[in-house]
């Protein structure tokens, strides 16, 4: 249907001639070809700018992309910055009340003991008003005193009784014959003899036999070393000073009047290596014989260095230090090993031929279950809930909610889980003194709903949750991973909640490279752990270091070549044989140091002839 106007342009059309209707016509043409350049143009314009807008859309996805890793490597470096910051100002405190002061104080990573200006932690409670975080009832401070503490802790010591009078004064004071002693007032008081350092000269007979007159010598039986001026309590001291006050060679070297004549550490060292390897190696064999016989052990390890093993400059090398479970009612015994590596072949040759089964309370270090993977059920691995809580001091730490209050403060994660372990802490502390099977009967009443408690909160917690800390997924996961070994302490009364008592025994190691740095060669290496597990063993059984060395290197010698082991026990801390001996020399020194003729008088009578005096 045509409209009008198209109608009148019909019409008009007509009108016109060839020519301008051929002039019209090229006219809409070109309008039409530049309607299609434009239009081309247009779409070409417009496929352009959707490459770009695909482009900026990339960029934004690469951008955001970037933006997340560097978040999260930031969030993970500032993790590591707060951490040294704890590590190198920050309290070394594992208690939860602490732990928790210091993060709401912001006192984790930010305070600097150097600084004067920084307030104590007193003033800084007074000056908040903030009221001290219990979780717990606390022990420490409820405890009350037990009667006869003094008297049981000072009855292992040596007794010297000193009678304190005089005679001619009492006797001035109150008149001869008018007074008489009624009786007697302990004054008990600690007293330490000093180490003298004397040259002791012992002369052996040579004797002339027969008419022939042969000239024969006696052997010197107790020369620790031929023709060295080394004696078995020369050398007790050094080997103590050493791995027990971590005192180094070259300051016992240098101390002026320490000995009194010149010593050189190299000939100390020399010792050391010579006792360590031929008279202690047969103990320490022993004791590793011991310590794998028990079901129950612990272990950890630590770095070393030594200097010429063989390797690179640099390269670090291991202590290792394996134990009886610290709750077995039978002595203690704590063995360290060298090794150049962390590695399993550590385990599998320490182990080599064991048959007895056994649990192994350790970290969750690979070495560990791979090897018990190994040993096809002989080795059962238990967990560490100290390595489980320290996780999330650290995930508390790097948070540093400074200035936030107590209330929400405890609804945290982080100190969620801290709080439940703390439970579990609290409630089987006070059955290490029961037996193995009481302690046992009471962990199912006491302890295991916590700990369901503590597994319950882990299990339920969302990991992908974007605003929750890398380290405090890594918490959470650790003890999800480790969760059957962690439980195991609940089966047996004799298993530990942690392996707390082997980083104990590793903090001497710890102290000795902190001091002497390192050792020479692998012999030293070697001569450092078997002085250690001597010395750390004769203390966790409460005897002194100096005076169990000293009876070994007294003893030893006199079983240098003998092939059998029937002496062996009697050379541990433990024994019978070694506790009379210790005794015996603590008793000597004690009545050396008494006045001579110190008797109880009795009270003096006028007609007695000569005036008594002390």
């Amino acid at each position: 249907m045509m409209t009008a106007k198209s109608e009148a342009f019909r019409q008009d059309l007509s009108k016109k001639s060839n020519e301008e209707m051929i002039q019209i016509a090229v006219a809409l043409f070109c309008e039409k070809e530049d309607a299609l350049i434009k239009l081309t143009e247009f779409q070409n314009a417009s496929n352009e700018m959707a490459i770009q807008f695909q482009q900026m859309k990339n960029e934004l996805r690469g951008a955001r992309s970037e933006i997340k890793v560097l978040r999260e490597q930031n969030q993970h470096l500032t993790g590591i910055q707060t951490l040294q910051s704890k590590e190198l100002f920050g309290r070394g405190t594992e208690k939860s009340e602490d732990i928790l002061k210091q993060a709401m104080n912001g006192e984790a990573a930010h305070t600097d003991p150097l600084d004067e200006d920084t307030p104590e932690s007193g003033e800084e409670c007074s000056r908040s008003g903030q009221k001290k975080i219990l979780l717990f009832k606390d022990t420490a401070q409820c405890r009350k005193k037990t009667a006869g503490k003094r008297e049981r802790e000072l009855s292992g010591l040596p007794v010297c009784k000193v009678f304190d009078y005089d005679i001619d004064t009492l006797n001035k004071e109150y008149g001869e014959g008018n007074w008489r002693f009624a009786f007697w007032r302990e004054c008990p008081t600690v007293e330490v003899v000093r180490q003298t350092t004397y040259l002791k000269i012992t002369y052996t007979p040579i004797i002339s036999v027969g008419l022939e007159h042969s000239i024969v010598r006696i052997p010197y039986e107790t020369a620790l070393l031929p023709k060295s001026i080394v004696s078995p309590s020369l050398l007790a001291q050094i080997i103590t000073d050493k791995y027990s006050l971590f005192l180094p060679l070259y300051r016992q070297e240098h101390d002026p009047g320490r000995f009194g004549f010149s010593l050189s550490r190299q000939t100390m060292s020399n010792w050391i290596i010579y006792a360590c390897r031929e008279l202690f190696l047969p103990i320490y064999e022993y004791m590793c014989t011991l310590l794998r016989m028990s079901p129950y052990q612990q272990c950890d390890e630590t770095t070393y260095t030594v200097i010429h093993d063989g390797r690179n400059a640099g390269t670090k090398s291991y202590i290792w230090v394996h134990r009886t479970s610290e709750l077995l009612e039978e002595p203690a015994v704590i063995v360290y090993c060298y090794e150049k590596t962390r590695g399993a072949d550590h385990l599998r040759n320490f182990y080599a031929g064991q048959t007895e089964p056994f649990f192994l309370i350790c970290d969750a270090f690979s070495a560990y279950p791979s090897f018990a993977d190994e040993m096809n059920g002989i080795v059962t691995i238990c967990g560490c809930f100290m390595h489980a809580r320290r996780r999330f001091v650290d995930a508390l730490s790097i948070l540093s909610p400074k200035g936030i209050e107590q209330e929400e403060l405890l609804q945290l994660p982080e100190v969620k889980g801290l709080t439940l372990i703390g439970e579990i802490y609290h409630a089987d502390e006070p059955l290490k003194v029961l037996s193995a099977a009481d302690r046992q009967e009471k962990r199912q009443v006491n302890v295991r709903k916590k700990v369901e408690d503590y597994f319950d909160f882990v299990n339920s917690f969302d990991l992908e949750d974007p605003l929750t800390s890398e380290k405090l997924k890594d918490a959470i996961r650790y003890s999800r991973n480790q969760e059957e070994s962690l439980r195991r302490f609940l089966e047996d009364g004799n298993i530990p909640l942690d392996d707390g008592a082997t980083e104990r025994n590793i903090r001497p190691v710890a102290q000795g490279r902190r001091n002497y740095l390192f050792s020479n060669t692998i012999s030293g290496a070697e001569a450092t752990v078997i002085a250690s597990t001597l010395i750390e063993t004769a203390k966790s059984n409460g005897t002194e270091p100096y005076f169990y060395l000293k009876y070994l290197l007294e003893q030893m010698p006199q079983h240098l070549y003998d092939k059998g082991k029937g002496h062996l026990p009697e050379m541990m801390p433990w024994s019978d044989a070694y506790r009379s001996y210790e005794m015996n020399q603590k008793q000597s020194l004690a009545d050396h140091m008494a006045p001579p003729g110190n008797e109880k008088p009795r009270t003096p009578r006028k007609r007695d002839p000569i005036t008594q005096t002390a």
